[in-house]
């Protein structure tokens, strides 16, 4: 694959309708199925390994394994940092055509980004690419620095190979000193609530179908579209 300079930002126009487009979820924070191998969060360079999750997975099956943000509520709930709740919804509601049939997680802290950049974030593009056959991904972080910039280098990587991307930030500028293609930061969202807090099914399927409109907008490659969202502001107030 070709490289670009990050001062470059590489941008594929999304010319399909949603409805009928496979979305594929991408995650730095660390999910998988209990039933695979944990991230080796004892590797002080970090884990530079990713997982499959099927698309039909229960959500029950579902953990993280992070050590560089709190994950306490996507521990309960894991549709705030990986959606895949919320994406089936919007496929029963025809907003898009499909839920990919796999998807992607991996621990996104690393002390080896040169790796990371150069090996890694293109094998979960082409496995995205290939093997998936994603028509558009949605991308979220974990740890609030590492994770929301090796994010972008996987975005970059698949918009490099012809596929659409939206990043779902709650790290707005560590994620924007790496020039993401496409990129929302929900206002005042904190780490580990890419989607807002659990259980809020109504916003975090919001945020998901903002994400997605983000395809059709206007260009805006590089910036990142800061979004109010005044429920989450109130939940924040009634939990202090």
């Amino acid at each position: 694959m070709s490289t670009l300079a990050r001062k470059c930002v590489p941008f594929t126009p999304f010319d399909r309708e949603l409805n009928k487009s496979r979305i594929v979820l991408v995650t730095a924070a660390g999910v998988h199925h209990k039933s695979q191998e944990p991230f080796n969060i004892g590797d002080e360079l970090g884990d530079l390994t990713f997982r499959v999750i099927e698309g039909n997975v229960d959500v029950e099956d579902l953990m993280v394994t992070h050590h560089h943000y709190d994950h306490t509520d996507a521990d309960r709930d894991i549709n705030v940092v990986f959606p895949i709740e919320r994406l089936r919804e919007l496929q029963n509601e025809g907003f898009i055509g499909e839920v990919a049939s796999e998807h992607i997680g991996y621990m996104g802290y690393s002390m080896q980004l040169k790796k990371m950049y150069e090996e890694v974030a293109p094998q979960i593009a082409g496995y995205v690419d290939k093997q998936v056959r994603a028509d558009a991904v949605i991308l979220t972080g974990g740890c609030p620095e590492v994770c929301h910039r090796t994010i972008v280098a996987v975005q970059r990587e698949i918009e490099m190979r012809g596929i659409s991307t939206v990043l779902i930030t709650v790290s707005p500028t560590a994620s924007q000193q790496m020039r993401p293609p496409r990129a929302i930061y929900p206002k005042g969202f904190q780490i580990g609530n890419s989607l807002g807090r659990p259980f809020m099914a109504d916003l975090q399927k919001q945020v998901l179908r903002d994400a997605l409109l983000q395809l059709k907008a206007a260009p805006r490659p590089g910036e990142v579209i800061e979004m109010q969202y005044p429920e989450y502001e109130k939940s924040e107030t009634a939990k202090n």
